[in-house]
């Protein structure tokens, strides 16, 4: 009769690694049941006239296959845009658009601040995955936007900045748009706007990657614009000049634009969704079957 030679013994398969940059149909595999992910949402557009940073979008990541799946299942996948930069003049950025997998919701960034006149209460920054930065002119107080709105565990970002205070006179120091891992950085007297927030690592593309930084915000009359935080941040503008757009597919919330003219703040940077699975789970290997009669 034949008999089993060695022991048998169990193969795990490679994981399988899922990016969209899009929106689209993530299909599991047919031995699935749970996943790694980021959902990245789409970044904030700066504010025009003076304007703050966009905030980041949200930053959300399960890193240990905790997460559980359904095998063979279709899951639709939203990649949120990047906001819209403000315009007309004094406007606010357009808040980017949320980013969706199963039950994983990123909200995309709050819009920066636009220096309208008179007060709207387009000035301040909005809240969203992370806040945007405030405008500056009058020194009147104006604040960046909430971060982690609507709040989540963990945190998915961070506060825009605030406008500088110049009892002396009006400001026009801008605040940065919050960023995944830091606040968007406060205006500086009558100097600089606040840089933006930097973003947060991930290394689930199978390189070491930062998403979901800041815009940095805009400045005129003398001083320096604020820098874009690490993780495709766009710069804000002096004048004369543009402000950088958010880099596609990172969540990065566009600059802040300058004094009063349309057209030179920045868009925000779309967001991206990757999904880690163990595609096909794992099999059984038999040892060497013997065909010797024993």
């Amino acid at each position: 009769m034949s008999r089993l030679i060695g022991a048998q013994y169990t193969v795990g398969s490679s994981p399988k690694t899922t990016t969209f940059n899009s929106s689209g149909t993530f299909t599991s595999a047919s031995g699935s049941s749970a996943a790694k992910y980021l959902v990245i949402a789409g970044g904030a557009g700066g504010g025009n006239a003076n304007g703050g940073g966009g905030g980041a979008g949200g930053f959300r990541t399960s890193t240990d296959d905790s997460f559980p799946i359904n095998a063979s299942t279709e899951y639709p996948i939203t990649v949120g845009a990047g906001g819209a930069a403000g315009a007309p003049v004094g406007s606010r950025g357009t808040s980017g658009a949320n980013s969706v997998f199963s039950s994983i919701t990123s909200d995309g960034g709050g819009g920066g601040g636009g220096s309208a006149t008179p007060n709207t209460g387009n000035q301040n920054g909005a809240a969203g995955g992370s806040g945007g930065g405030a405008a500056g002119n009058l020194a009147t107080g104006r604040t960046g936007g909430a971060g982690n709105t609507p709040p989540v565990s963990p945190s998915q970002g961070n506060a825009g900045g605030n406008e500088a205070t110049d009892p002396s006179g009006p400001s026009y120091a801008c605040g940065g748009g919050g960023g995944a891992s830091a606040v968007g950085a406060n205006g500086v007297g009558d100097g600089n706007s606040g840089d933006g927030g930097a973003g947060s690592p991930s290394t689930l593309s199978g390189s070491d990657v930062t998403y979901g930084g800041g815009g940095g915000g805009g400045r005129a009359n003398g001083g320096n614009a604020g820098s874009g935080g690490a993780g495709g941040g766009g710069a804000g503008t002096t004048n004369p000049g543009n402000a950088t757009a958010g880099t596609a597919n990172t969540g990065g919330g566009g600059g802040g634009g300058h004094a009063s003219h349309v057209g030179n703040a920045g868009a925000g940077g779309s967001g991206k969704v990757i999904i880690e699975e163990n595609a096909g789970g794992a099999a059984t290997a038999g040892g060497v079957w013997s065909i010797k009669q024993v």
